[in-house]
């Protein structure tokens, strides 16, 4: 027997004139396709709307679950971040695809602000950008682990020894 399983994930920031940034996120396989469009005011970083849904998934609590996200409005993306929004999305009358997409997008405006501070560390030498790189998790120890960029078997990290 083939087995297949195809994923197609997409996240996107956009920065808006008024001082906020538009956040979406679409997840497509072969068991699940949910959405999610966000808005995160400046410079608190906290959710100010947020709509989307699931259109397909082997979960049928997930079904009507899109009212649920009205729950994450006021939200600051910061300290705490996982629990309050599996709190507020998951469980048993929730939906973890909903929570696990709210949490892709906030980390997508994490790494809005730091795509420049790593862009910044590809220029010089090998050492060079391994020192640059080095300080600013120095300066910022909180986005090791916080992601995938900064996760243990991320490329930016191998050869760091954090």
């Amino acid at each position: 027997m083939t087995l297949r399983f195809m994923r197609n994930k997409l996240v996107q920031v956009e920065p808006l004139q008024e001082g906020r940034l538009s956040v979406s996120w679409r997840s497509e396989d072969d068991l699940l396709c949910a959405e999610i469009r966000m808005k995160v005011r400046l410079p608190d970083l906290e959710i100010e709307a947020v709509e989307g849904g699931v259109s397909r998934s082997v979960h049928p609590e997930c079904a009507g679950a899109s009212s649920l996200l009205a729950k994450v409005v006021g939200v600051r993306v910061g300290p705490g971040l996982r629990k309050i929004v599996h709190g507020l999305l998951g469980g048993a009358d929730g939906c973890e695809e909903l929570a696990e997409g709210v949490l892709e997008c906030c980390n997508a405006v994490i790494l809005n602000f730091t795509l420049p501070q790593i862009r910044k560390t590809e220029r010089g030498t090998e050492e060079e950008k391994k020192e640059r790189f080095r300080e600013m998790l120095r300066f910022n120890p909180r986005l090791v682990r916080s992601c995938v960029a900064f996760a243990d078997d991320s490329p930016l990290m191998q050869g760091l020894d954090l």
